[in-house]
């Protein structure tokens, strides 16, 4: 564990210099990453200062956290790490707390780096290059948070909305996470993802590689090029899709492919491509008119021409407010 590991640092750092370990916990570490051997030395650096400092002498723990507290303000991931760890390990001596104190004001146990934010508004779209050299197509109305998980050796990435990933291959696993629950593992991939907060459904459609989804309670599913899955938020079930993988990715065309698409749907679309506030005169035509076929116009009103000439529907236009009646 965390604790155990900790734990056996600090012997080995309280015995000596560390020339010789004898301690096989802290031998192994070594060994398992080159880079080990370099955090070690910083680790004994910072030992040999702290054990000159008075606060060794008199320490006060709640002291010691208010200070390291106010030291780490507005990086709450490390606060929180950081206070777990001191709970799980009150009875340890009092020297690791400082040490654990100045690693982390050091950000040499950081749990994330390289971490990234990045978002789209309705009405525009962005591209992206993740600190791994993964790409990242981001459609209207999305956002996505990125980090490196140090500890666990993952890519880590928080997203909402609709984006394409081009994930850069690396023996690190690619971990994407949506805000219900829902992960997407990956290696090495290319696929789109469709988890807006507002729809029932997320869509996941792979083009190249191959992806791992996973749930609590909805069991897992494998995706090879060219298949798709869905998951239900409200059910909470997961399971294979259908469709054409170049419907789905069309929007990084501007196209909009309708599969016997309801008006509803079609409005909600537009208003993130386009940023506009779209109403109905009647719930119920939103249910009633449904599209097949494609579309790839300029502007929202080159759309609603098209779509007003494919049905019985009509439109008036006052800024960014579109009503839409029954003709």
């Amino acid at each position: 564990s965390i604790t155990d590991a900790y734990y056996h640092m600090s012997n080995y750092l309280e015995e000596g210099d560390g020339s010789v370990s004898g301690d096989p916990v802290v031998d192994s570490w070594k060994q398992a990453d080159p880079a080990n051997e370099n955090d070690l030395e910083k680790y004994q650096k910072i030992w040999r200062a702290s054990k000159d400092a008075s606060v060794l002498h008199k320490f006060d723990p709640s002291g010691a956290w208010s200070k390291v507290n106010s030291s780490l303000n507005g990086h709450q991931i490390r606060v929180r790490r950081l206070r777990n760890l001191m709970y799980a390990a009150s009875g340890m001596a009092a020297s690791l707390f400082i040490i654990l104190g100045l690693a982390f004001y050091t950000q040499l146990f950081s749990v994330s780096e390289s971490a990234i934010s990045m978002g789209t508004t309705n009405g525009s779209r962005s591209e992206v290059v993740l600190p791994d050299g993964s790409v990242v197509k981001l459609n209207a109305g999305s956002s996505l948070q990125y980090h490196f998980d140090k500890i666990h050796k993952v890519r880590k990435v928080n997203f909402s909305g609709e984006g394409f990933f081009e994930v850069s291959k690396n023996t690190q696993p690619f971990v994407v996470e949506t805000a219900d629950g829902l992960q997407v593992k990956v290696l090495g991939t290319k696929f789109n993802l469709n988890t807006y907060p507002e729809d029932q459904i997320v869509h996941t459609t792979l083009v190249e590689g191959k992806v791992e989804l996973s749930m609590n309670g909805a069991g897992k599913l494998v995706l090879a090029p060219g298949q798709m899955a869905s998951f239900d938020k409200g059910s909470k079930t997961l399971k294979y899709g259908e469709g054409d993988v170049t419907h789905q990715i069309g929007w990084m065309q501007n196209k909009l492919y309708m599969d016997n698409m309801s008006l509803s749907e079609v409005c909600t679309k537009l208003e993130r491509w386009y940023d506009v506030n779209i109403s109905l005169s009647d719930k119920k035509l939103g249910e009633k008119i449904h599209y097949t076929g494609v579309l790839k116009e300029e502007s929202v009103t080159d759309v609603l021409s098209a779509l007003s000439q494919l049905s019985s529907i009509t439109y008036q236009l006052r800024g960014n407010n579109i009503l839409i009646s029954e003709k």
